[in-house]
């Protein structure tokens, strides 16, 4: 499994990557790009999960509909250390997940 720092990101959003492991900082918004895999953005539901503590996210990440069959996720906030995965969902079906760690 790769390893991305979303340190390098500048105010451009990156493509996250199922694939691929992220490295973020807390008390920091973050905003990327996803793969809508031919949904509805706007009907896509954002979660999260934190392994270490068992909790959801701090804050209600928005999607958007981007050109290109992309998803723009704004408002991703980590506000403690560990491992965390962020889901994709339409109604019970799991459309990706992310994994980050803080």
């Amino acid at each position: 499994m790769s390893v991305i720092s979303s340190y390098a990101l500048a105010s451009q959003p990156i493509m996250l990557d199922e694939n691929i492991k992220l490295t973020a900082t807390t008390d920091k918004f973050y905003s990327f790009l996803i793969d809508a895999k031919d949904y509805q953005c706007e009907k896509l539901e954002v979660s999260g999960f934190m392994f270490g503590h068992a909790h959801g996210l701090p804050t209600e990440p928005q999607l958007t509909t981007q050109p290109n069959n992309t998803c723009l996720l704004q408002g991703l906030y980590f506000n403690m250390r560990g491992q965390w995965k962020i889901k994709l969902s339409n109604g019970d079906d799991v459309v990706s997940g992310y994994l980050f760690s803080i």
